[in-house]
């Protein structure tokens, strides 16, 4: 794994994940992650997922390796595929430890991302650890210096959560009900 500083992050993003109730995890390689995904998953009862493929899944197999398991994968024709399925695989741009914060970044309004990441009841979000930044100052910061300011930027922090004007809180009504993270170092 990498060095003391990104275990230190790792750590910070970890508990505060933890605390709005999502699951984190770390691994070493792709394909240590597509193993894990997949054991995750089935551990859940899930037995489809669409998986939009970023660099991460491909380097690591993923859709062979979540096949292998008896999970059926769907990779294209997303706005058909995802009110159906049980989850939802995406890889996010980073994370921010402070927060426990996934951010999505990209050139434009990439609807294939946000459908896998919010219409599922559960989001599978894989990010490379070298993206696990501080705090949202040294986030916005890195964003600005990119060579093209991304359209569309999304923030994520656990499950979707909602509450009424009593305050009781729920679970899932307006995206996913469990957030998985995934760190490849």
């Amino acid at each position: 794994m990498a060095n003391a500083r990104s275990a230190e992050l790792y750590e910070r993003f970890k508990a505060k994940l933890e605390a709005v109730s999502g699951e984190c995890y770390r691994v070493d390689t792709e394909e240590e992650a597509g193993k894990l995904i997949g054991t995750v998953l089935k551990d859940k009862g899930v037995q489809n997922v669409a998986l939009l493929e970023g660099e991460v899944a491909k380097k690591g197999n993923f859709a062979q390796q979540l096949k292998s398991m008896n999970i059926d994968v769907m990779s294209d024709n997303f706005r058909k595929v995802t009110p159906d399925a049980q989850a939802g695989i995406t890889q996010v741009s980073y994370a921010i430890a402070e927060l426990g914060t996934l951010v999505q970044a990209d050139d434009d309004a990439n609807v294939d991302q946000r459908l896998c990441s919010t219409l599922v009841p559960i989001h599978v979000a894989v990010v490379r650890t070298e993206t696990l930044l501080p705090n949202l100052a040294e986030t916005m910061s890195t964003i600005h210096r990119l060579p093209r300011i991304p359209g569309f930027v999304g923030f994520i922090t656990g499950p979707s959560r909602t509450s009424d004007i009593e305050r009781v809180l729920t679970i899932g009504v307006h995206g996913p009900k469990q957030l998985i993270v995934v760190f490849v170092d």
